[in-house]
């Protein structure tokens, strides 16, 4: 509950004037105004006795006046205020002396307004002993404001000082004083307001998550809690404190004020005073000052009822009483609240199905309501209402539309529930939670839903140092309450919805992070101050955070704009008999209204419009009605076909049936087959729109494309809101009737390019009829012949005659296929072996032998005796292995020997005759004796040499004349080739040897 009256404001601004109900302790100083006002807000001179004169600029019809020093007074020091408020507890005490113009000497002492201010920036004046009027004088200076709000207490050092600005944007429509009796307000003039146009945040300033930082933060408050900057740069103006005019203003306006020439005495500059004695800045008009307003005022936004959905809203409505109350409405006020409560209903509510309404005084008010709710829209809405224990007669209530909406029960929950704060126990709903059980009407079935009417308490004094503990206990064990509830129907299989209003935000407000308790996710312990653990274990969703960021508000205080109400709803499905989704995501629309919050506070006193009617705008959510719970089963979820030849089919059928216990249809929508071997599959199917209980088929036909196991899967679609598809899963094995035996061949080792013996297979056909031999084919280095033909008769048997012709060695692969149905595999292994001399080549003496290597390798695995044989061109030369047979499957040497034989039996006689010799000297010695007739002087050289010669030759003639024999086939002296073969019979590999043959 929010109260509109300043007479609270007024009684916080009252002091207790100490220093006049007691003789001071400290001596009397005289100073001037800036000497107090520095070091905000904690002057040196604070709780001191001053005298100290100025100028009053303005004198407050709340009691107390400003004085400032002259201008030509003024210090250089921008962190010094020249003006200050002088407090006198109502106007009706204001001094004689307190006449704008006069200059005045106060003696008093230095005061903080602490027990009035927001966080560490308390407002500083004097509290006044005596007040004497010395003359009369102008203060002629001014000040801009528009570096200064920043941070908060930025504006203490302009305390008392007149503002320069002319031109202000409201963030918060004007307030005034309500009389409950009549419900009629009369505008107190003050409204927040900014320097610059707010147009990109929709003409406000929003709240953010955390303390802020004009806020307390607890001393129990966790270092990392969550704060925020609190909007230091709203200022409250007010036109009416100075004694002026009232300003009503909405939000988005602009007010623009001048100051009139001629003025003499006070201040004849700047439109009004900086004061901060409230713990915020305001910014008081002068009596003389001229203000207009101008702007279009934003239209509002509303919710439209229709057919197709069913709408829950939520309002407070802010004290609802009637003339029987406790506090005695006339009759004509409360026809005027009950006219404009109508109008919100129908007009910006659009006429919810179901509409929690809080603060209401009972029934029979609540009645009266739904009488003229129904009168202005023609509705058919129902109250329920059940009082609680609230000392102020306000409770929580239900409007049900009886036309979409059908009412099960309405209960009050936890109305005698406690919890602990400081004091012991104390009551812990003061509007216990109020539940509706219902359901909305829908053919076939209506969907059932619960929901919830809250109303938590408020934030007041959240964070003070000694009520703050409490509240925040209060809070906290609200919202852990109505977590456990709410769980405990969704647990039950109940789609709910909480509607109402939480004093709460939908972010964490550093204090106690209601909202997230409730829904399900509390921010951590370590950004807030009190964490509660929540006991919601199935979301809720909260439709505030669906709404236009700037639109996102159905509450402005102190120029802040909030969301307190909401709406929340089940974010999984507790019961899939009522529907196939959740209650949440069938939202379709969420509207925000904006009726009175913006909206100045005298149009309480309009009956022609719903603004004024409450400072709330509440909140609608649309649901789409959630379709009919229908179900269809399939009767069975897999098929097997068994083993089906290729070439022949089987088929098998399903039933699909609409298993709805009411009136129904369910759509069959599509019959499809996928998976692997979705080919072998095909369906028909007599499926289309099912009425309840009624049934269609599908026959399922397998025709097998290949052996083995073949699968695919059935899908039947259809628009139940429980099973939408159901699934069968589609198996078999193709088979085929022709048989063939054996299955596989090995051929083992066959030499390279050699062609094996024919192994045979016998091909069967087991039917009774002939079976077309459509295909037959073999792969890799094999080949077949058949006896087979182009078909088999019934029962018949024929042959392939398969071989093998390894291409290349190692081991050989292949198929043999007929009719693409059976298959022989086909294995054998090609073989082969390799020969070679080491070395290749030699060289002997004729009559001499040579001993060479043969080097035998097999290949692939080959193993088999070879036969070895030698051929030569060579005459007198034999070629001869170490063995005419090699058996070979390693690596193997041979030694081959290789004989020459020579021309004369003995070796090396080169058959020259001793005469040929004896010619050759008698040649050398007559050559000899010619030339040495010439030079006479050494014949006895010579006939020395010749006598050598001649003993020379003696040996070599021998002692007789007979020469030596010869061999009949001797080896010339040349270049000869050998050549061994190596043959296992089919493979033949050669390898040559080169021998060249000399003689000495």
């Amino acid at each position: 509950m929010r109260c509109l009256a300043p007479i609270r404001n007024a009684a916080r601004l009252a002091l207790v004037l100490l220093p006049l109900l007691a003789p001071t302790v400290f001596a009397q100083t005289t100073l001037q105004i800036h000497d107090i006002m520095t070091a905000l807000p904690n002057s040196p001179y604070l709780g001191q006795s001053v005298s100290v004169s100025g100028i009053v600029v303005g004198v407050m019809n709340t009691g107390g006046f400003y004085f400032s020093e002259p201008s030509t007074s003024w210090d250089s020091l921008v962190a010094t205020a020249e003006g200050m408020p002088v407090f006198y507890a109502s106007a009706a005490d204001n001094p004689s002396c307190a006449v704008v113009g006069n200059i005045v000497t106060v003696v008093g002492t230095v005061t903080n307004t602490t027990a009035l201010t927001a966080a560490d920036t308390p407002g500083t004046g004097i509290t006044p002993t005596s007040c004497t009027v010395t003359g009369t004088g102008t203060m002629t200076q001014s000040i801009n404001l528009s570096s200064v709000l920043t941070t908060f207490g930025d504006a203490l050092k302009y305390t008392g000082m007149a503002a320069s600005n002319t031109s202000f944007y409201a963030i918060a429509p004007t307030t005034g004083t309500l009389t409950e009796t009549s419900e009629t307000v009369t505008s107190n003039g003050q409204f927040w307001a900014t320097l610059g146009a707010n147009t990109t945040t929709n003409n406000h300033l929003f709240r953010t998550a955390g303390i802020a930082a004009d806020e307390y933060k607890p001393t129990t408050a966790p270092s990392t809690v969550a704060t925020w900057s609190g909007n230091p740069q709203r200022i409250l103006i007010d036109t009416t404190t100075f004694g002026g005019s009232p300003v009503d203003i909405t939000v988005g306006q602009a007010i623009t004020c001048t100051v009139p020439s001629g003025i003499t005495l006070g201040a004849t500059t700047g439109i009004g005073l900086i004061d901060y004695t409230r713990g915020y800045s305001r910014l008081l008009i002068f009596k003389s000052t001229t203000c207009s307003v101008t702007g279009t005022i934003a239209p509002t936004t509303s919710a439209a009822a229709d057919s197709t959905h069913f709408h829950v809203g939520t309002l407070d409505l802010n004290r609802f009483y009637s003339p029987t109350g406790p506090v005695a409405v006339t009759a004509a006020a409360y026809q005027t609240r009950l006219t404009k409560a109508a109008l919100a209903i129908v007009d910006s509510l659009g006429s919810p199905d179901i509409l929690s309404l809080q603060e209401v005084q009972d029934l029979a008010t609540l009645t009266d309501l739904a009488t003229a709710v129904n009168t202005l829209a023609g509705t058919t809405y129902v109250p329920y209402l059940t009082p609680g224990p609230d000392t102020s007669s306000l409770n929580l209530g239900f409007l049900v539309n009886s036309k979409t909406v059908v009412t099960d029960s309405v209960k009050q929950l936890e109305a005698s529930a406690t919890y602990t704060n400081s004091t012991g126990t104390a009551v812990l709903w003061e509007r216990p939670p109020l539940v509706l059980n219902a359901e909305f009407v829908r053919t076939g079935k209506n969907y059932p839903v619960s929901v919830f009417n809250v109303h938590l308490t408020p934030r007041d004094n959240i964070g003070d140092a000694t009520l703050g503990p409490d509240i925040r206990l209060h809070r906290a064990a609200q919202a852990a309450d109505l977590s456990s509830l709410v769980q405990t129907y969704q647990t039950a299989g109940s789609n709910v919805v909480v509607a109402g209003n939480f004093n709460a935000f939908q972010f964490n407000d550093g204090y106690v992070d209601v909202l997230g308790v409730v829904t399900g996710s509390p921010a951590a312990a370590s950004a807030v101050t009190l964490y509660q653990a929540t006991s919601t274990t199935a979301a809720l969703t909260n439709f505030t955070t669906q709404v236009a960021s700037t639109s996102q508000y159905n509450y402005i205080e102190r120029g802040n704009a909030e969301s307190i109400e909401h709406i929340l709803a089940s974010a999984t499905v507790p019961d899939t008999s009522t529907a196939s989704a959740s209650l949440a995501s069938y939202v379709s629309a969420v509207t925000q209204p904006h009726f009175t919050a913006d909206f100045a506070a005298t149009n309480a006193n309009s009956p022609t419009t719903p603004a004024g009617l409450t400072p709330h705008d509440g909140f609608v959510t649309a649901f789409l009605i959630p379709p009919v719970p229908t179900t269809a089963s399939i009767s069975a979820t897999a098929v097997n076909f068994g083993s089906v030849n290729l070439g022949s089919s089987a088929t098998q059928t399903l039933t699909i049936t609409n298993t709805t216990t009411f009136t129904s249809t369910v759509n069959v929508t599509n019959v499809a087959i996928s998976g692997t071997n979705a080919t072998d599959f095909t369906q028909t199917n007599t499926c289309a729109a099912l009425t309840e209980g009624a049934t269609c088929t599908v026959t399922l036909t397998f025709t097998p494309t290949a052996l083995g196991a073949r699968t695919g899967l059935l899908t039947v679609t259809t628009d139940s809101t429980s099973n939408p598809t159901l699934t069968a899963t589609l198996t078999g094995t193709g088979t085929t009737a022709l048989a063939i035996s054996p299955t596989a061949l090995s051929f083992g080792n066959v030499d390279l390019g050699t062609t094996s013996a024919a192994q045979t297979v016998t091909l069967t056909n087991y039917t009774s009829v002939a079976i077309p031999l459509s295909s037959i084919a073999i792969t890799g280095d094999f080949a077949e012949t058949t006896t087979c033909g182009t078909s088999l008769p019934a029962l018949g048997t024929c042959t392939f005659a398969v071989t093998f012709t390894p291409t290349v060695t190692g081991a050989r692969t292949g198929t043999l296929t007929i009719n693409n149905a059976v298959t022989v595999s086909l294995t054998g292994n090609g073989v082969d072996f390799t020969i070679a001399f080491s070395p290749t080549t030699g060289a002997t003496v004729a009559g001499e032998s040579v001993t060479p290597n043969l080097v035998l390798t097999p290949i692939a695995g080959y193993s088999a005796n070879v036969a070895l044989t030698c051929t030569d061109a060579a005459s007198g030369s034999t070629c001869t292995p170490a063995t005419g047979t090699a058996a070979l499957s390693t690596a193997n040497t041979l030694a081959v020997a290789i004989t020459t034989t020579a021309q004369y039996t003995v070796i090396g006689y080169t058959g020259a005759t001793p005469v040929l010799w004896i010619v050759l000297l008698t040649t050398l010695s007559g050559a000899i004796l010619f030339f040495s007739i010439r030079r006479t002087r050494h014949l006895p050289k010579l006939a020395a040499l010749v006598i050598i010669l001649s003993l020379i030759s003696l040996p070599i003639t021998g002692c007789s004349d007979k020469l030596p024999s010869t061999n009949a086939n001797p080896t010339l002296p040349g270049s000869y080739t050998y050549t061994i073969s190596a043959t296992d019979g089919t493979l033949t590999h050669t390898a040559t040897y080169t021998l060249t043959v000399t003689a000495k």
